[in-house]
Formats: structure tokens, sequence, C-alpha cells
């Protein structure tokens, strides 16, 4: 008889069979869990990271396509670097070396910590101490320009009245200075050659290129000779000027522009500064920076409805010199900051926060001292021990030199729409000259006197302006204030 292949299992055996079947189905899931966890580790997670991080990127992207790229430069610049015989006398030592850097010791943080810091160097350098010379013709010792380098000036304006007080020879030496001790500094306003004259001199801080010109209204004597006239920037011709500008600013992101102008002495703008002022905001100038009155004029902003508009400082004073009046003394260093924003590929310039920040040329004869300082800087007890406290007894102040700072930066500047001056010339009395050889009398100006009596104001010190003879150094001062420069622009 057949055996029963279809015999049922037992229980034992059934129990096995389905822990079997359902540790197979266990090991399957298991091993889809473990496939679709590898999968997604190995292969949707980096898919869906590297999307994210895509889209992240095109986010970034669009954002960044919306905010400009920002950038700053910050600016200072000073008045007039002017050596009168007892600083000239102040650097020399005992063992036959020339050092003028512990003049500048009081104000040498201010100038190192500015990205972008100028100076006008009033005169010429020489480098024989023998033919060093002070006023009324003017040599100074190269030491001087080392000692501008040392302390951190990054550029140097030398288009000044009395940038040919000895004509081409030291002119030259001047120029052989700069050139093979500091190449790499920008000297304005002076050339070695017409291609230097025909070229833009410029910096660049921060991704921001800054172009200068440097132009003085003339000069006290002929120049640097026939056939050298391109040796000293000189405002006699408009259109000229107006050409090196446009291609100044093409070569550029921002245009400083140096201006030796103006009236020894007076507080107030002239006319001649004005038309000028009026002229160079509307060729596209960014800054003005004025020198040569050797006292403080008011700064601001000018603007048109053309939409040009530009920062304007008149006059910044001197800077070192021993001036002996307290206008004379009285000076400022201008502060600003230019900003550069790019978006698109397209750049635009804002001047941001300027300032006109007091100072005070600090010296006495008899103790060796000569030190400009910042007015915040300034005590009671240094005034007082001033040497022109012998000239000018109590009104030498730090309270006189506090209020006749407001006083000028108080005054308006009415801007001039004439345009008569910007053509003249100077001859050598500094009478203006038309292009007729005529004598242009000056019935536009007023004078700082006029315009505060005008405002029912009593003048600091008695004066607005300093318009008297100052012959300090024992008629070793700069520029007398003789009759001659009554009604003149210089």
């Amino acid at each position: 008889m057949k055996k029963n292949k279809n015999i049922p299992l037992n229980l034992r055996e059934q129990m096995n069979s389905r822990i079997g079947l359902i540790c197979s189905v266990v090991v399957l899931i298991l091993l889809v869990l473990i496939f679709h966890q590898l999968d997604y580790n190995l292969i949707q997670k980096p898919a869906d990271e590297a999307k994210k991080l895509e889209e992240q990127k095109k986010a970034e992207a669009e954002e960044a396509a919306k905010t400009p790229v920002v950038t700053t430069a910050s600016v200072i610049a000073v008045g007039d670097n002017l050596y009168h015989q007892s600083l000239i006398d102040a650097g020399k030592s005992d063992s036959g070396t020339w050092n003028y850097d512990a003049i500048y010791d009081k104000v040498k943080d201010q100038i190192q910590a500015a990205d972008v810091a100028m100076v006008d160097q009033e005169t010429v350098f020489t480098t024989d101490h023998d033919a060093v010379s002070s006023y009324p013709s003017f040599a100074t010792p190269t030491e001087v320009g080392d000692s501008l380098i040392n302390i951190g000036f990054d550029v140097i304006e030398s288009a000044t009245n009395h940038i040919d007080d000895y004509g081409f020879d030291y002119l030259d030496q001047t120029l052989k200075f700069w050139k093979e001790k500091y190449p790499s500094i920008p000297v304005l306003g002076i050339h070695d050659s017409q291609e230097d004259a025909d070229a833009i001199k410029t910096l660049e801080v921060n991704g921001i290129k800054i172009a200068f010109l440097d132009y003085t209204y003339g000069t006290n004597n002929s120049g640097a000779g026939e056939g050298k006239e391109y040796m000293i920037d000189i405002m006699n011709d408009k259109n000229k000027v107006a050409s090196m500008i446009k291609k100044a600013k093409d070569a550029s992101d921002c245009l400083i522009f140096v201006a030796h102008w103006g009236k020894e002495g007076e507080a107030m703008p002239t006319e001649y500064e004005k038309e000028w002022a009026t002229f160079l905001m509307q060729q596209g100038v960014d800054i003005v920076v004025g020198g040569h009155p050797h006292i403080l004029q008011p700064y601001g902003r000018m603007s048109d409805d053309q939409g040009h508009n530009m920062l304007i400082f008149y006059s910044l004073g001197n800077f070192v010199s021993t001036q002996e009046s307290l206008t004379g003394l009285l000076e400022g260093m201008a502060s600003f900051t230019i900003q550069k924003s790019t978006l698109n590929g397209k750049s635009t310039i804002e001047i941001l926060d300027p300032t006109v920040k007091p100072m005070v040329m600090h010296y006495n004869k008899d103790t060796g001292v000569f030190n400009p300082y910042m007015l915040d800087d300034y005590t009671e007890d240094l005034a007082s021990q001033h040497g022109v406290r012998d000239i000018l007894g109590e009104e030498f102040s730090l309270a006189n030199l506090q209020a006749k700072f407001k006083e000028i930066m108080s005054m308006n500047v009415e801007p001039s729409t004439n345009t008569n001056l910007l053509g003249v010339t100077f001859d050598y009395e500094s009478n203006m000259i038309d292009s007729s050889g005529n004598v242009v009398e000056d019935t536009w100006s007023i004078s700082a006197q006029q315009y505060l009596e005008n405002q029912g104001v009593t003048p600091v010190g008695g004066d607005a302006s300093d318009d008297t003879e100052d012959s300090s150094d024992d008629d070793s001062y700069d520029d007398s204030y003789d009759d001659s420069y009554d009604d003149s622009y210089e």
C-alpha cells in the first residue's frame, strides 16, 4: 500500500514553516529599507542638497544683483606748508643733519589714519643748505619733503605763486627730488616734461580711482622760462582746464581739484574764486581744495538745476608757518569720505561727512617749539606759552581761536553766475589783467569785514580778515600784506 505524500504537516512543522516565511519577509523588508536608505544617502540626498545649494546660490546671486558693492576711501587735506627762517633753523642739529619730523608729531596720528592725505608744499626745494632761503623768495631744504612723506602724506600739491621764486633751476631740483626719491608719490601742478603735464595723476584706494589736478592763479615771477610753460599749471585758459578735467574724469571714479587762488588775508572768498568755483562745478569736479589766502575761508556744497554738485573748501589757511596774527595761526584740516557703490557693472560716487577740523600753529621761538595742533587738543596753557603773545597779548587765546573758527565757518558764500574773471591773468603787481591788457577792477567782491557788519556782527579780535603787514621772523614773512594786495586776488 502506497504512502500518502500529502500528509498534513504537524503543528511543529507548520510553525517552523511560518517562522521561515516571516523571517524571509522581514529580511526582504530590511533589504528594501537598506537599499532605500542607500539610495537616499548616495543618490537622492546629494541630489537634493545639490538642488538646494543651486537654489541658494541662485537666490544669493539674485540678491547680489540687487545689492551694490560699497567701498570707501577717507581723505584729509591741510593747508600751506610754509617754512619761515625760524622753522628752517628748527630742523638743524649740531651733528650737521637736518630733520623736521618732530614738527608734525602732534598731528601725525590724524594724517596716518587717512587713506589719502594731501598737503600744499608752498615753496620749491633745494639740496644745497647754503642756498636755503625764506621771505621774499623761498627755497626750502629737501629734508622738509622727507618729513612730509615720513609722517604719512600721500599727495603733494605744488602749483603755487612761489613755485617759480628761483626760476627753472630750483623748480628742476624740486622735480628731481620727488621723482628720484619718491617716484610713487603724486606731485601735482608741476612737471618735468610736456608728456607729464598731459598725464593725469591718480591713486587707487580700496577699488576707488581718484584723480588729481592742481592749478594756481599765477606766480610771483615769470615762470620757468620760455618754452617751459608746461612746467607749472596756471589757471589762465579755461578751455584747457576744462579739457584736463574731462580727461581726469574719464580716467577715474572721482576728481579732486586743488586751486591756489584768492586774496591773502581775506576770510571771504573773492569773486575770482567764486566764478572759478562755479565753472569747476559745471565741468564735473567732485571736490575742490583751495589755498593761498593764508587764512581759513568757509566750505560747503555747491549745486545747480542742471544736476551739477560739488564739495568745496575755499581755503584751509596755513599748515606750518610762523605767522603773527590770530587768523594766520588758525587753520583747518579738510576731511571727507569718498564712497563708491557698484551695481551690475555701473558705479556711482558719493562724498560723505565733509567737515573742516580746526587747527592751530603753535610756536615759541625762544624754546625752539614748533607744532601744528588739532584745536581739540590745544589748551589755554599752551596758548599762554605761544610766542605770538608778545605781539597780540591775550587776544591770542583758545577761546578766541574757537570763536574765530565759528565766525568764519558761519559766513554764507553766495555763488557767482558771472564769468568776467575766468580769462584774467595777473601782472607782477598782482593786478588782474584782461585779454586786451587792461587792469580789471574788482567791483564784485565783498570782504569778511563788510559781510559781518551787514549781519550786525562784531568780528572776533576786531576783524575777520588779516590784511595788515605781518613780518614774522623779522621780515621773513611770506607775501607781506602791503598795499599792492588791497584790490587783487592772490
